[in-house]
């Protein structure tokens, strides 16, 4: 019996032994000036990522789950549009105007819009403080749609009906929401290492979270 019981203690230290510590945990971004962001994993698989910097403050949640030494990122449901198309007709004009309404007219100034036909594609062109923008541009088969506080994604809509030249959009609440889709950080020593999901260009170079202890 003793040694059917020392052979088990055996086993079990082996097993635990070879199991890698669990990634869980929070880890915050290193080195990039005026700017907090990281990843909070949590032990049912699910994450919180915040991002500040100024005053910046965006968030995303999903879930993770570990490849070797790979964590893979995910979003929860179906990514929406970060605008919500609410008018699209004829308005008695040559001139093609693309409008986001707000509330706060700050917000639209932050805006930018462009058409599209075929091999055809206007320059971006910012919003006005009063939220439109005005083109001399042929009938537009796609209107994209740039919000500059969340650049890492482009919003295309279509017209509703061929020859409309007015557009108008509102804000989606969400479109300040960070969007995972298998968003993957190597795992080494504590640390994450990768890209950031908002902030581009090659000046920063690989990103480092370092894990709180």
């Amino acid at each position: 019996m003793r040694l059917i019981l020392i052979t088990i203690t055996i086993l079990i230290s082996t097993i635990c032994m070879g199991q890698k510590p669990s990634a869980a945990g929070i880890y915050y971004l290193e080195n990039v000036m005026e700017t907090a962001s990281g990843f909070k994993l949590n032990d049912d698989h699910t994450f919180e990522f915040f991002f500040s910097q100024g005053a910046l403050d965006r968030t995303g949640s999903g879930t993770w789950q570990q490849n070797g030494e790979q964590i893979i990122f995910n979003s929860n449901g179906k990514r929406d549009k970060g605008f919500i198309m609410v008018a699209s007709r004829k308005n008695g004009t040559p001139d093609k105007v693309v409008a986001v309404k707000d509330p706060n007219t700050m917000m639209s100034s932050f805006v930018y819009a462009r058409l599209i036909s075929g091999a055809n594609t206007t320059d971006f062109q910012k919003m006005t403080n009063e939220g439109e923008t005005v083109f001399k541009f042929g009938n537009p088969e796609k209107i994209e749609l740039l919000f500059e506080l969340c650049p890492e994604m482009i919003h295309t809509f279509e017209p509703e009906h061929p020859g409309d030249n007015y557009f108008e959009f509102n804000f989606n609440p969400k479109i300040m929401d960070v969007w995972f889709e298998q968003f993957t950080l190597n795992l080494s020593d504590n640390r994450l290492k990768g890209s950031n999901p908002v902030l581009k260009g090659e000046e920063f170079g690989e990103f480092e979270y370092v894990k709180s202890k």
